[in-house]
């Protein structure tokens, strides 16, 4: 298939058998010495079979690309995929360093949880591959330093870690712009049809989060209805793509809204949009939030009127009714006068 990290690879995992059949083959000369067998004929056959049977693992590989139905019931999601089988059962993906050293050391940690103490060969794998490997005094040391990260302690825990959290912030410059969430790996060719983009937002939104804090605790009486939920309008939000090759785009627009009087002057409403895009079967889907800052600023300015402030707003509009009154008194007086002056 067309994968270049498959490609990068296969010569470590080459040797990685080599090694575990050498092995193998010296586990069943071994116990043909002890039982007395060398004088025996055996063909081929026979003796691969034997290899095979006293082999610790038996290391293959699968093309998913000729074998698509295998692939997507066990879930492989990128390539290539590393991963053991106990008794027919998927017990462990491996996401160390990609050594033969440390894959054999990788295995013999889950030959121990999986097989009694007088069962063990993978001690013996291990030896064979120290004998193959030449290191200098650098390497050796570098090896050693490696060995309190080796595989499974340092690997991906599925049962504990379902999908990736990401927290942080981004420092934007005031234009348009976006960021995306890409299924990436330097060491993985990402299976497109296999990569779900369902994500939930905890909490996203712009500017100073010390500003947001502020006016969420003081509650301004300014503040226009929903305005606290404007400026974080995502959040706990849950976007779930219901079929493959599928992934939300939000587009944001982002309004900057000041207060004239206050300690943080400024923050930033986003007003959402969120739409569910397809991508060609040959593409990795990716999340992406695309953001605009809008040209026009709300401004709010709270000023608080003086006692004679309003009273003399309560005498204005006493005097403009009396004058309105006293206008309507005069005009229907006149046209009284007139009515008798015509009669």
């Amino acid at each position: 298939s067309d994968c270049s990290n498959c490609e990068d690879l296969a010569p470590t995992w080459e040797a990685l058998g080599e090694i575990v059949t050498d092995t193998s083959m010296h586990i069943v000369d071994e116990y043909m010495g002890n039982q007395d067998m060398e004088s025996h004929e055996y063909s081929d056959d026979e003796y691969e079979a034997a290899v095979n049977h006293m082999a610790p693992v038996l290391v293959t590989k699968l093309d998913c690309s000729l074998h698509p139905s295998i692939c997507n019931e066990q879930g492989i999601r990128a390539y290539p995929t590393m991963r053991v089988f106990v008794d027919g059962e998927a017990k462990g993906d491996y996401n160390g360093h990609r050594t033969v050293m440390e894959l054999v050391h990788w295995l013999r940690h889950i030959e121990a949880e999986h097989r009694e103490p007088g069962e063990l060969k993978m001690q013996k794998v291990v030896e064979h591959a120290k004998k193959r490997a030449v290191r200098n005094e650098d390497e050796g040391e570098w090896n050693d330093a490696l060995a309190s990260y080796r595989s499974p302690w340092g690997s991906w825990n599925v049962t504990r870690h379902p999908g990736c959290q990401l927290t942080g912030h981004i420092m934007v410059d005031k234009a348009p712009g976006k960021f995306i969430i890409h299924a990436q790996s330097y060491g993985h060719d990402i299976a497109a049809h296999m990569t779900n983009l369902s994500h939930i937002v905890h909490h996203f939104s712009f500017g100073d989060p010390e500003a947001q804090r502020y006016i969420e605790e003081q509650g301004l009486t300014v503040m226009p209805s929903g305005f606290i939920k404007s400026l974080h309008p995502m959040d706990e939000n849950v976007y779930v793509t219901g079929e493959l090759h599928q992934a939300f785009h939000h587009h944001l627009r982002v309004i900057t809204t000041e207060w004239a009087k206050e300690k943080f002057r400024s923050v930033h409403r986003i007003l959402q949009n969120s739409q569910l895009s397809t991508y060609r079967q040959h593409i990795v889907p990716e999340a992406k939030f695309a953001y605009d800052l809008s040209p026009i600023t709300m401004s709010y300015l709270e000023e608080s009127r003086n006692w004679y402030d309003y009273l003399t707003g309560v005498l204005a509009i006493v005097g403009g009714a009396f004058t309105v009154f006293g206008m309507m008194d005069s005009g229907l007086s006149s046209l009284s006068k007139k009515k008798s002056y015509y009669y």
